[in-house]
């Protein structure tokens, strides 16, 4: 099959004429930077994971004039925690493990584990302190408007007062406002005359209103997954209500893996995993993948061979929730049992994942043993109907029901977004509401670097914040003049489109779902920071991690702009690699099959 279009330099657009626009007779601003050149502004939306790396990496290149408008009191974005108010809930702990959720220029120190919500939160706060980020950021403001065209972008905001605020004009926009903000409900015949109680995960906090109730819990992603567990602890009667079975993947890997370092699943991710399991194969035709391939090849023996390379002797007392390892949990507080194994396996292989294309992993499987306990009743026929006091569903049977949540997820809307672009004609919005429109989920091909949507990356196993992270990076790059968006933007974009539409086609709904390694690499590509495996031959504790350790971000700081080499291999040389020798060569051998059309792995690997 052919391969995507490259990018090919600088892109550009047509820009309306200046009498068109009255903004346009106004300067940004009037600051020079040290060379006596007008000083760009930039205004960032939300103080979110998103909002404080993209401040980061802008100072990393001397942009100081930045304005960062959030909405709440506080920075954190989604982990702000507040009763009355959509965010995080009571009991909210990341699917994602500390390495792949923090920031590549400032990793955690100690060993892999999951944190709270709270102990997330305390980890940006921190960041927005390390670096002074907190000066540029305007607490309890909210973005009313943006309107204008490239490079001449009109800010209006309102204040805690309440009073909106003109604030001038910005060469650029970074908008970081994250993929939480409007609740996505499904329109179900007879839900408007339901008069049960009926809510969206977006306003869940814990389970003490639903002692004793009926209930119908909609939809399975990682929060759902905790709420369904909660509410059948308490409820008289629990339905989980699908379309799809789930593919699952317990944070503690077993029992598709053995574990004996108790490390997450997603260390399990690796450079040689991802070129066997997760990468498209018509991203393969470059002789630098084929030698990438060939170097995790060679690490796996070397492994092999000599395991200290991958692995320190020290052996683990607690597991990636803390837990006692001896105990043989399969996620947090969920023992493993047989039954409970036997669920997760059918669940999956009912998935299609692979067999019909790629689906979005549920990285959460706390709820599996109350299915086998009869505290969870599930159906995955979808819901036909609504009537009073009860669920109809597509297979004729029905629910008893007083309480249905919704766990349908969000919709990514952008209200302050205003107009058209300049006087193109061209809505100044994400095209069809869907980020895969945007060049790389960043860049709108009609607006240029001047407007960048960051956070809206979500890596079907990996961290969303590193992906934020590395957008940043390459904003920081275009706002600076080190780098120019290619001139087939375009041509681009709609390939990359229609190919992650049909290659991630299991989960239609998730527009943000990207490939982790996939995306990551393209982006390092871009920003000049790709992991070039060869150069580590000569360090081989080093090579070995970075082919078949974990995926952490620490790897693109290794070299290129913003590079951190010594921070970047400390982390790296201090996680132990979790797949065991003889898993590491099994998937060297299948990527060679894989790769050289051996053997298809599943019916639609292209």
């Amino acid at each position: 099959p052919p391969s995507r279009p490259r990018a090919l330099g600088r892109a550009s657009h047509a820009v309306p004429p200046q009498s068109a626009q009255p903004w346009r007779r106004y300067p940004c601003g009037c600051a020079t930077d040290a060379r006596g050149m007008p000083e760009v502004r930039v205004c960032v939306i939300g103080a979110g994971a998103g909002g404080l790396t993209t401040i980061k990496q802008l100072r990393d290149h001397k942009i100081t004039n930045i304005d960062c408008f959030e909405k709440d009191s506080d920075v954190g974005g989604i982990f702000n925690y507040g009763k009355g108010k959509n965010g995080v809930y009571d009991n909210a702990t990341l699917t994602i493990s500390n390495y792949l959720m923090a920031f590549s220029d400032f990793p955690p120190k100690g060993h892999r584990f999951h944190w709270h919500h709270t102990e997330y939160k305390e980890y940006l706060q921190q960041y927005a302190r390390a670096f002074g980020l907190e000066k540029h950021i305007s607490l309890s403001t909210k973005v009313l408007t943006i309107e204008g065209e490239p490079g001449r972008w009109h800010v209006v905001v309102e204040g805690a007062d309440g009073k909106a605020v003109d604030k001038g004009f910005y060469d650029y926009v970074a908008v970081c406002s994250g993929t939480h903000q409007a609740a996505n409900q499904p329109k179900i015949p007879g839900l408007e005359t339901f008069t049960g109680r009926v809510m969206h995960s977006s306003s869940y906090k814990n389970n003490a209103d639903f002692v004793g109730m009926d209930c119908v819990c909609v939809g399975l992603g990682e929060s759902g997954a905790d709420i369904v567990r909660e509410v059948s602890d308490v409820a008289n009667s629990t339905v989980l209500a699908l379309r799809s079975f789930p593919y699952l993947i317990p944070r503690l890997i077993r029992p598709f893996h053995d574990n004996p370092l108790g490390c997450p699943s997603d260390a399990f991710t690796s450079h040689l995993r991802h070129d066997l399991l997760i990468v498209p194969m018509r991203h393969y035709r470059k002789f630098t993948h084929f030698l990438n391939r060939l170097m995790c090849t060679l690490a796996a023996l070397m492994y092999f061979l000599m395991p200290w390379l991958g692995r320190d002797s020290k052996p683990e007392e607690k597991d990636a929730f803390n837990q006692d390892m001896s105990a043989g949990f399969i996620d947090l507080r969920t023992p493993y049992s047989p039954m409970v194994a036997k669920l997760i396996y059918n669940f999956c292989n009912l998935s299609g994942q692979q067999e019909r294309g790629q689906k979005f992993a549920c990285k959460n499987v706390m709820f599996v043993p109350n299915i086998v306990q009869g505290k969870i009743a599930t159906n995955v026929s979808g819901i036909k109907c609504v009537e009073e006091g009860c669920v109809v569903f597509n297979d004729g049977s029905r629910a008893r029901c007083n309480c249905i949540i919704f766990c349908t997820g969000y919709r990514d809307e952008f209200p302050f977004l205003k107009g058209n672009i300049g006087n193109t004609g061209v809505a100044l919005a994400v095209p069809e509401g869907n980020v895969r429109r945007l060049y790389k989920h960043v860049f709108h091909p009609d607006v240029g670097a001047s407007m960048a949507w960051i956070g809206f990356v979500r890596p079907s196993t990996g961290g969303i914040p590193a992906c934020a992270e590395m957008s940043a990076r390459y904003f920081a790059l275009l706002v600076a003049g080190d780098r120019t968006l290619p001139k087939n933007i375009a041509e681009v974009t709609a390939a990359d489109f229609e190919l992650d539409t049909r290659y991630f086609c299991l989960s239609a709904d998730v527009k943000t779902l990207v490939g982790y390694k996939d995306w990551m690499d393209s982006m390092a590509e871009l920003v000049g920071c790709e992991v070039k495996l060869w150069k580590y031959l000569l360090h081989p504790r080093l090579f070995v991690r970075l082919c078949v350790g974990s995926l952490v971000p620490s790897q693109y700081r290794l070299s290129g702009p913003g590079s951190l080499p010594v921070l970047s291999k400390a982390t790296i040389l201090s996680l132990p690699v979790a797949a065991s020798r003889g898993q590491t060569l099994d998937e060297a051998w299948r990527s060679w099959l894989r790769h050289l059309r051996l053997k298809r792995m599943w019916a639609n690997d292209e």
